[in-house]
């Protein structure tokens, strides 16, 4: 007996019963399986939207900040080593344990223990100066606001 058989024999308040629950459970499986991951995935991508929209307008707004460092105020009549050490110097942080030439147009660093934030700050001055800029840094906290660092910085193209 086929299932078309068996459906016809039934009572009609029983064919009834079975055509409900076969709606029923088709609309269960088409709203599991395509409206509501599509639902999810819409609502995913407006959310990834949102952020890249406020992404956008920060990056807007940082623009001034970022265009201002891209001149060079100074033209760089020393070795980019020597302007490194010193704005060291100039800045009273640690003393590192090595600065050395790295080719003609770059300076190597290394320091055991330096405070972050000047550290920074001497990096961003030389930027904003002379146009160099760091090409690598290593980082590795040493205790609140200290920091052992190995750069290399290159005069920017």
């Amino acid at each position: 007996m086929s299932i078309k058989d068996w459906y016809l024999s039934q009572t009609p308040r029983e064919q009834f019963i079975v055509a409900s629950v076969g709606i029923v459970g088709v609309g269960a499986l088409l709203y599991l399986f395509a409206i509501d991951p599509l639902i999810k995935g819409i609502a995913a991508r407006e959310t990834s939207v949102a952020a890249k929209q406020q992404d956008l307008v920060w990056m807007q707004q940082q623009k001034p900040t970022v265009a201002g460092n891209a001149s060079v105020k100074q033209p760089i009549t020393k070795a980019p080593y020597i302007l490194l050490d010193e704005a060291i110097k100039k800045a009273k942080i640690s003393t590192p344990e090595r600065v050395t030439p790295d080719g003609s147009q770059g300076a190597r660093a290394q320091f055991s223990k330096v405070e972050f934030n000047k550290l920074l700050e001497v990096l961003g001055g030389l930027d904003q100066t002379y146009g160099i800029a760091v090409k690598t840094i290593n980082l590795s906290r040493k205790e609140a606001g200290q920091v052992s660092a190995r750069l290399s910085l290159e005069v920017g193209q």
